[in-house]
């Protein structure tokens, strides 16, 4: 059995290349390692044979002529392309350590009967932390306090200063979830123990479990006008692509703030920009935008009352950990001809 590991510089396919030896020890299986650092990335599908694909590091070009002898194929952010695959005739497994694997043609490989497994949960605990960070950053006006301190120094600790920086107590607050997948859930514990009320809209999750883990079933648009405080924790799809518009933005109250750790298209970012703008809302913290990184005009620079991070919600030291954990345990256990437990069964 021959394996292919992908080394695409990054810090989980680093875990992957230490974890995978010790696992395979025993085991009748040659592990080549590629070395293809970061080079092109595609934010949105790119044409022709790239179609089926995104956010990837490298050339599938470069790739697909490395493959022939691959049975498994494990990846972190390389582009697993239909090409890619087809360039591997005795591929067996694809496994990609990411929550989602975007970068892989799940279509390409499940016509060729290739099961796909990946590493949902791997930053759920990470996501949910910054999550909470960013939360209490805007409560208590952190930019600004910052910002203060830097330009008044001791200055900004006198008495009218710090009564402008007055901040929001978290104890009876709304806290809106949107999307109670494994992210989300997380932020409902942490979010609890501050005393906040939780709201979740996921219409796809039972009633009973929302119920269950703290949390009171609602409609969006009964999130939106209740909530101080709106998460975003859904699943891209293109039906989602500016969940959170216009007219959403104008259900929400004027004091409200706006959260996305999960992916940028699921704001309409001109309409964000109008409302923080204006000051129909309050304040908004954003990971993730819909083209990363972004331009250096991007008008959200100019916003005194955004919070932008560069998309570091699974960048601790535990997540590519988990995440190489998960798929050594998913390879161990296609060899061992045990059911697969993380397994893309279609799209």
């Amino acid at each position: 059995m021959h394996l292919y590991l992908v080394d695409d510089g990054t810090l989980t396919a680093g875990a992957l290349r230490r974890e995978l030896p010790a696992a395979l020890t025993g085991w009748p299986v040659t592990l080549t390692v590629l070395s293809m650092g970061p080079g092109q990335e595609g934010i949105e599908p790119l044409p022709g044979h790239e179609k089926g694909v995104k956010e990837f590091y490298g050339s599938p070009a470069e790739l697909a002529g490395k493959l022939a002898g691959a049975e498994i194929l494990v990846v972190h952010k390389a582009p697993v392309t239909e090409e890619v695959i087809a360039s591997a005739p005795g591929l067996r497994l694809i496994a990609c350590a990411r929550a989602h694997p975007v970068n892989v043609d799940v279509r390409a490989a499940l016509k060729r009967g290739i099961p796909v497994v990946h590493a949902p949960g791997r930053a759920a605990d990470s996501t949910a932390d910054l999550t909470m960070a960013l939360l209490l950053f805007l409560a208590r006006n952190m930019g600004e306090t910052c910002r203060l301190v830097r330009r008044l120094g001791a200055g900004a600790w006198q008495y009218d200063c710090r009564s402008r920086l007055e901040g929001v107590e978290l104890a009876g607050k709304v806290l809106g979830i949107i999307g109670f997948g494994q992210v989300g859930r997380r932020v409902a514990v942490r979010a609890q123990a501050f005393g906040l009320n939780i709201l979740v809209y996921s219409p796809h999750v039972d009633p009973v479990e929302i119920l269950a883990a703290g949390g009171r079933p609602v409609t969006l648009e009964e999130l939106l006008s209740a909530s101080d405080f709106v998460s975003l924790h859904t699943r891209p799809a293109p039906e989602k692509r500016g969940l959170i518009g216009a007219p959403q933005l104008a259900l929400m109250k004027s004091s409200a703030c706006l959260i996305n750790t999960a992916r940028g298209e699921l704001v309409d970012e001109e309409a964000l920009y109008h409302a923080l703008k204006g000051k129909r809302i309050r304040a908004a913290a954003l990971d993730v935008l819909i083209s990363e990184p972004p331009p250096p005009d991007h008008p959200f620079f100019t916003l005194p009352n955004v919070v932008l991070t560069p998309h570091l919600g699974g960048k601790t030291e535990a997540a590519p950990v988990k995440a190489s954990k998960i798929i050594v345990e998913e390879i161990v256990n296609f060899l061992s001809g045990k059911p697969l437990h993380h397994v893309i069964s279609g799209i």
